[in-house]
């Protein structure tokens, strides 16, 4: 049975960051017996330094993480240059593999082969904590390929890392080896514990705002209404050609159309992709999902009061499932440009208190966040692939455990 332990540090050191996450995540209790520790980390670190903490403290735990803008846990949000958060789970039923090279046109191949590498250490797991590359994948096709091996019953949570806004190099480790493409899958076998998912955006669609893919190839959009895509999708935000994607991230969101069902589960009417990369030319971008011509998208603007709104009715659908139960663990991936703009500046202190006290109210339940590119997260009881979303993975003892 799987046990979990969460910490999380400010300290400039790597070595003492590690340590201090530790002690706060097992307390008087050893951690050398720890199976697998997961960090999340901004990009400030340096990831061999703490790779190397982390094992020398848990020398037979499996070690993977990621970096972000920031790190959320039990104790509160960091977005500091040197923020670091982890998960500390024990127990057997685990299993981790990982693989580089990940790009927007081999994200199935990829995914289905580092799948099989999973499943060759269990046949027996029933979910899978993803955390791949942010700049260039097609995070669907991600999906995809996990499905292929494991069947689409299998339940896909996690992120796509992130750096501090930059939009410029994101970092995955899996023990000793850092990766800026990698995918890293852990498979969870504890059959005594449910997953229960909850997503939500912020954001409307300026209904004036509609473009049509008209060439693509794999996740790059080469024109929108027959003109080069980048420039296009600029005008309409009134940017110059030459904006790069880390200055239009909060504002560039492009919205597709749910299905009523979906739509009923997201508590929103489109589901978001974010233009995360632009081509040398300044031509074309990138999206974290594969594209196929004739896809139309809405221009998305950012809504604080939907924000926090939304936020209170996704409490309200995640306590109606959680039905009175405690959560062993929270995973939280969660997008920089939610919570409360002032001072030129989003405060996120207010809309993470807004999630964590409904759900562990005054005890201090392990929580391991990051703010990052995009999320995997189950849409109306399947796999699916979001941007600009908290998605919130409380994890949870079944009725028959």
């Amino acid at each position: 049975m799987l046990h979990f332990r969460s910490g999380s540090s400010n300290a400039v050191n790597a070595n003492t960051a590690v340590q201090e996450c530790l002690d706060r995540a097992f307390e008087e209790d050893a951690a050398e017996g720890c199976n697998l520790l997961i960090v999340y980390s901004t990009v400030g670190h340096n990831f061999p330094q703490l790779i190397a903490a982390a094992r020398e403290a848990c020398p037979t735990a499996h070690i993977v993480g990621g970096s972000g803008s920031g790190v959320i846990a039990s104790e509160g949000v960091s977005e500091s240059m040197r923020s670091m958060a982890l998960m500390a789970i024990t127990g057997d039923e685990v299993s981790v593999a990982s693989v580089a090279g990940l790009n927007g046109r081999n994200s199935a191949d990829l995914a289905r082969s580092v799948a099989d590498d999973l499943k060759a250490q269990s046949d027996d797991i029933n979910m899978i904590y993803v955390l791949s590359a942010g700049l260039d994948v097609s995070g669907d096709k991600v999906i995809q390929g996990i499905e292929e091996v494991f069947g689409t019953d299998i339940t896909i949570f996690g992120l796509t890392t992130a750096d501090n806004g930059k939009a410029k190099r994101t970092f995955q480790f899996h023990d000793e080896t850092v990766m800026e493409d990698g995918l890293v899958l852990v498979g969870f076998s504890d059959h005594s514990l449910e997953l229960v998912t909850g997503v939500h955006h912020g954001s409307v669609p300026l209904e004036a705002v509609m473009f049509e893919v008209t060439k693509c190839d794999a996740n790059q959009i080469l024109e929108l209404d027959g003109q080069p895509a980048w420039p296009t999708l600029m005008a309409k935000l009134g940017l110059p050609a030459e904006t790069p994607p880390a200055d239009a991230l909060p504002i560039a969101g492009l919205g597709m159309d749910l299905n009523d069902e979906e739509s009923a589960a997201y508590d929103n009417p489109q589901i978001l992709r974010v233009p995360i990369k632009v081509s040398d030319d300044q031509q074309s971008f990138y999206l974290p999902t594969s594209v196929e011509a004739g896809t139309r998208y809405v221009l998305m603007q950012r809504d604080e009061h939907l924000i926090f709104e939304g936020v209170d009715r996704l409490m309200k659908r995640l306590g109606d499932q959680l039905n009175g139960r405690k959560p062993v663990a929270v995973f939280h991936a969660d997008c920089m440009a939610r919570g409360r703009l002032m001072f030129n500046r989003v405060l996120k202190d207010e809309i993470i208190a807004k999630m964590q006290h409904p759900i562990c109210g005054d005890e201090m339940v392990p929580w391991l966040g990051i703010y990052g590119f995009s999320e995997y997260a189950q849409l109306a009881g399947k796999n699916a692939f979001h941007s600009y979303t908290t998605s919130l993975f409380p994890i949870v003892r079944n009725a028959t455990s």
